[in-house]
């Protein structure tokens, strides 16, 4: 039900009559907080860890006006040491602060989305993430402008093998992009 409401968001908000379609890239680093629960005779017996890789984000989305707009967004990220790889689809709504004639632009925003996570020994990981988004839009000409933020999502989802359970508690994300208006 939740993808149901979340794809409808986005259409309508793709579909509406408005001002700007947009296709941004981007890389960053993400950093994931894992909470790990095993078995006694198993290496981790509880605890805390987390990773940071490198993110390749692609963006798609609508700006209404020069205060807000809408986007999906498709992270992937590279494995690491125990993971072969991770995918995630975000959905953001932004309000946009213009300042300096419009060469220069601050946004906050909500996000909610789905994550995949894939281990080395085959296991996988999905659950739900929500959580805000942050930064700053620079526009170099009218239709290119450099994006730079800050993303935290709370993981909801848990991945349960033979040893024990592995929780995906948070994910945080530093990136730089940028963005193509048509």
């Amino acid at each position: 039900m939740k993808k149901i409401v979340l794809a409808s968001l986005l259409a309508t908000g793709l579909m509406a009559a408005g001002n700007e379609n947009y296709v941004g890239i981007s890389y960053g680093k993400v950093k994931s907080d894992f909470s790990v629960t095993t078995n006694p005779g198993y290496v981790w017996v509880g605890g805390d860890t987390d990773f940071t890789d490198s993110a390749y984000n692609l963006t798609l989305g609508h700006y209404y006006g020069e205060n807000g707009r809408v986007s999906a967004t498709f992270t992937y990220v590279d494995g690491d040491d125990a993971t072969d790889r991770s995918n995630g689809l975000t959905f953001s709504y932004d309000f946009i602060l213009p300042l300096a004639d419009n060469k220069l632009a601050i946004f906050v925003g909500p996000s909610v989305g789905y994550t995949w996570l894939k281990y080395d020994d085959g296991s996988n990981f999905s659950g739900i993430h929500y959580g805000a988004q942050a930064g700053a839009i620079v526009r170099l000409i009218e239709n290119i402008e450099i994006e730079g933020g800050y993303r935290y999502l709370f993981e909801n989802g848990e991945e349960t093998y033979a040893g024990g359970k592995i929780d995906l508690d948070n994910v945080s994300m530093w990136y730089v992009g940028a963005n193509f208006r048509f």
